[in-house]
């Protein structure tokens, strides 16, 4: 009788292959895996990620039907629990999750598993500074007994924490009753970078349970194609864009959160991601790109970023982040290692595809970590090489020089890109033109250093009057554009209206733009607080007299 392990090899080995006659032979295997114990953790989680992608690349009905149960019930199986300890991290269904959580993720993590998340104390190593900020998180009647006792920090927090309450939850509930702004808390509580340990439940984040049954199913039939893809005509795939009601919104966010805390990430743009600004992207062959933008208040200063998770077949496959202005976009793209080479240009031309068409972008770029730079991850996948087939190239002068000889040297059989050749090559950030080539793109306009023109103005002017100083200059332009009153406008876009003021008091000549911009530039400044933020980067790029304005602010700072 064959092996358990080499009823795993054949699966494997049958992995890309489809069609009708090894369908059969795939459940068999499936089948005889099922109950059958294998004997070491790497073969556990080995069957786990096959699961993971016949989830996303299925056969048949069938087929799909019994991967679906045995992932469902995965966290069920004797090996499992008997190699659960050693499959800690993975983010397999029924294994524990270690981790240094956002404030905003441990509470949201809080707010839905109570119960099963707790304070690694072996790993927490900030204690003293805990204990230094322990009296503000208590009532003042409390604090004498802080000091005349000399208990141990979380010898205290066990003290003070309610019947049922666990410790990672009164903390987290303690820093979010501070009277303090939500930015002075959640930096606190960063800085004491506690780690977490989040126990499994039937409901808790797992890759296993990552799974948003689409309307319908894309059946691979024949072999997936490795194809390199032209992106020039990718990026015009027809698409369809749709709303997301907040209520099945919510749920979204929720995935994408999970799926970043089921593999030991944390990601601001899905941290903060916003359920009034959720779309979905149909693309093709089973495709889907869902994008998240940002909560107002945690929005870019200038540029409008969205996370996006990318399904195949339900199955969340992948996430990044598009970041917009200039008519350019600067794309963050991370396929999960389970998905790797099966379509993973097709899924970045429908990713460049979807924020060419929500930005309006004709320039796209990808910066150095992404390529390599301090990322030995992207080093190992060899990047740099992936973006550089798809036609992206280097704008430095010395890295295009590097990098024609690299691309000369890719001619000759057998050689391969050296990691120190690799990490030379990635310090320069690279860029795809589908248009002509502009300088005015995100990159070679840094938005950075308008920042810091904005600082050298406040500076100069107002000193340490910073917040007095950006009412002075809220109403300087409320009086250059003729606006009586913000008063009637949304909380946001009295905000937007507020952090924008400073940079264009900065610039300057406002005052004697023409009606007709000085109106845009109203419009631009409240569809930054608006619910769709991906609105103001299309006005922003829109309003000609904005846009070389602030490129123009931006080289005078540098």
């Amino acid at each position: 009788m064959t092996s358990t392990r080499k009823q795993l090899e054949q699966l494997e080995l049958l992995r890309e292959t489809f069609g009708a006659r090894v369908v059969s032979e795939k459940l068999k295997l499936l089948v005889n895996v099922e109950h059958k114990s294998l004997s070491r953790s790497s073969e556990v989680e080995r069957l786990h990620e096959m699961l993971c992608f016949m989830r996303a690349w299925p056969d048949s009905p069938k087929l799909l039907t019994t991967v679906n149960r045995m992932l469902r019930n995965f966290d069920a199986r004797e090996d499992l629990r008997r190699f659960a300890g050693k499959l800690a991290d993975t983010g397999i269904a029924g294994t524990d999750i270690r981790f240094r959580f956002y404030f905003v993720t441990a509470r949201w993590l809080a707010e839905h598993w109570a119960d099963a998340l707790r304070i690694d104390w072996e790993q927490f190593d900030a204690e003293d500074q805990l204990a230094s900020q322990l009296r503000c998180l208590t009532l003042f009647g409390e604090r004498a007994a802080l000091e005349q006792f000399e208990y141990d920090v979380h010898e205290w927090i066990d003290q003070m924490r309610g019947d049922g309450e666990t410790d990672a939850v009164f903390l987290i509930n303690r820093y979010s009753a501070l009277q303090a702004s939500e930015s002075l808390r959640e930096s606190l509580f960063d800085a004491l970078d506690p780690a977490f340990h989040l126990s499994p439940s039937t409901s808790t984040p797992s890759r296993t349970r990552e799974y948003k049954r689409p309307k319908s199913i894309q059946y691979q039939k024949e072999k997936i194609s490795r194809n390199g893809i032209d992106l020039r005509q990718g990026a015009n795939m027809r698409l369809r864009f749709e709303a997301v009601p907040v209520s099945k919104a919510k749920r979204l966010v929720d995935l994408a959160k999970s799926a970043m805390v089921s593999r030991l990430r944390d990601l601001d743009a899905i941290a903060y991601a916003n359920a009034n600004d959720v779309l979905r992207v149909h693309c093709k062959q089973g495709i889907e790109i869902v994008l998240f933008g940002m909560l107002p208040e945690r929005r870019y200063f200038l540029e409008s970023e969205y996370s996006y998770l990318m399904l195949r077949n339900g199955v969340v496959v992948g996430y990044g982040t598009g970041t917009g202005l200039f008519g350019s976009c600067q794309i963050a793209f991370n396929l999960f290692p389970t998905y790797r080479g099966a379509e993973t240009t097709e899924l970045y031309a429908c990713v460049l595809a979807v924020f060419k068409q929500l930005f309006n972008a004709d320039t796209f770029s990808v910066d150095s970590y992404q390529i390599g730079a301090d990322n030995e991850e992207a080093i190992d996948s060899g990047a740099w090489w992936f973006y550089v087939n798809m036609g992206f190239r280097p704008r430095d002068a010395g890295a295009m020089k590097l990098a024609g000889k690299e691309l000369k040297n890719a001619k000759t059989r057998g050689y391969r890109t050296g990691k120190a050749a690799l990490r030379r090559l990635a310090l320069s950030p690279l860029f795809l033109s589908l248009a002509g080539k502009r300088t005015d793109v995100l990159g070679p306009v840094c938005t950075d250093t308008v920042s810091l023109g904005v600082v050298n103005y406040v500076s100069q002017r107002f000193g340490s009057r910073r917040e007095a100083g950006e009412k002075q200059c809220s109403q300087e332009l409320a009086n250059a554009l003729g606006v009586d009153s913000v008063a009637s406008w949304s909380a946001d876009e009295q905000l937007m209206w507020r952090r924008l003021s400073p940079l264009v008091a900065a610039m300057g000549g406002v005052r004697k733009w023409p009606k007709a911009d000085r109106d845009g530039l109203i419009a631009v400044i409240r569809a930054k607080g608006a619910a769709h933020e991906a609105q103001y980067a299309n006005l922003f790029d829109a309003h000609k007299r904005l846009r070389q304005g602030v490129a123009r602010f931006a080289k005078k700072v540098a």
